[in-house]
């Protein structure tokens, strides 16, 4: 094949990487302004994780929306009405005068992301189908890699007191930057090739277990990612100034355990490395909780961001080859998980007003430990040593 036959599926591969930056970027902006917001609004605990759980109600409904529309409008338009609508509610989410007026903007932003996640995953497959090779790792580090530069940002312009509405204006304009960018790249019509509409679906027999471990694990990455500036600000008693390092200190984890993390399954195994992922999760919660002490609390983060980098992933694959229909399993077991993300912060809310929210922490560790260390069926893929 010559260069200039492959030029244009070059061009889609970078699209659809700018398109996966761009989501990364959304929702880790508003997750650094969270303390701000709160004080703006003068938010109690568990409104706050009422609101947080709206932005969750919106992704699930958007996950299902968009699962459903790929195979009429095609992944493309899908990837690109995601990409306006999170573009457009992230600048009223700063300028949200109430709590109705911020879930609304939230519910949107969730809704937006989600779309746009399922597009351009659908644009992904396609070029990496074309290209003959995988690409999907790499696509998914550039997720992380945006989600860790807005957070780096964010933690910038704490520091530097920038207005929230201007900043996530800023944010939002950077996000339709990249999306124009790749409408203009992104190549693939899977109109009547695309798979089947998403469904929820609840696991049974060998998913269930997959289920509670992809709970768990979204269940951590909401208290890690939605939690951790109130956590520096209420219980380390941070300056405002440093309010963002937590979230910084898990993401750079977090991203840095996704791009590692094939190697690492191909060397010990996808049942080791989970187990492991899990343990180390559960001690980081468990050292922000016992020793609230700013250096100490972002080792924590950082232990949370690599044990729970892979879970999610690693679920969602052993899903596949526990079902007899990859994508049903994957559909159930997703369900679930993505049922964390409506109850999760609420909880945490709930709990964190009614006691502290360092007990909340606690109690997440619990659970991120009894439902992810132990051994799960269907775990051990085809990259696995013993495979």
């Amino acid at each position: 094949m010559t260069a200039s036959a492959t030029s244009p599926i070059r061009r889609a591969r970078i699209a659809v990487t700018a398109a996966f930056i761009a989501n990364g970027l959304a929702v880790a902006s508003f997750i650094t302004r969270i303390p701000d917001i709160r004080a703006t609004l003068d938010l109690r605990e568990a409104v706050l994780g009422g609101l947080l759980s709206v932005l969750a109600v919106g992704v699930v409904i958007g996950l299902v929306a968009a699962g459903r529309a790929v195979p009429r409008a095609g992944s493309r338009r899908v990837t690109l009405v995601g990409a306006v609508c999170m573009a457009g509610a992230l600048p009223f989410v700063g300028l949200a005068p109430s709590a109705w007026t911020l879930g609304t903007s939230l519910f949107l932003l969730g809704l937006g992301g989600a779309v746009m996640d399922v597009g351009m995953n659908a644009q992904g497959v396609g070029v990496e189908r074309q290209l003959g090779r995988s690409i999907m790792l790499g696509l998914h580090g550039g997720w992380s890699i945006g989600t860790l530069v807005a957070a780096l940002l964010g933690a910038g312009a704490i520091a530097a007191r920038v207005p929230v509405s201007l900043h996530l204006g800023v944010m939002a304009g950077l996000i339709a930057a990249l999306a124009l960018f790749a409408s203009r790249h992104l190549r693939v019509d899977d109109r009547v090739v695309s798979g089947e509409p998403a469904t929820i679906a609840w696991p049974r027999g060998a998913l269930l277990p997959l289920g509670l471990v992809a709970f768990a694990g979204a269940l951590g990455e909401a208290a890690a990612s939605d939690w951790s500036g109130i956590f520096l600000t209420d219980v380390v008693v941070v300056p405002t100034a440093q309010v963002g390092w937590g979230f910084v200190a898990y993401t750079a984890a977090m991203t840095t355990s996704r791009l590692l993390g094939d190697l690492a399954v191909r060397r010990f195994g996808a049942q080791l490395v989970l187990r492991v992922g899990g343990v180390l999760a559960g001690l980081g919660f468990l050292l922000a909780a016992l020793v609230p002490v700013l250096p100490v609390t972002l080792v924590g983060f950082v232990l949370v961001g690599l044990g729970l980098g892979g879970t999610v992933p690693l679920a969602f694959a052993a899903a596949g080859r526990v079902a007899s229909s990859p994508g049903a399993g994957v559909a159930a077991v997703a369900s679930v998980g993505y049922l964390a993300f409506i109850v999760g912060p609420t909880s945490i809310g709930l709990i964190a007003e009614a006691t502290d929210l360092r007990l909340a922490f606690g109690v997440v560790a619990t659970i991120v430990v009894l439902l992810i260390a132990p051994p799960k069926p269907g775990m051990s893929g085809p990259d696995d040593p013993a495979s």
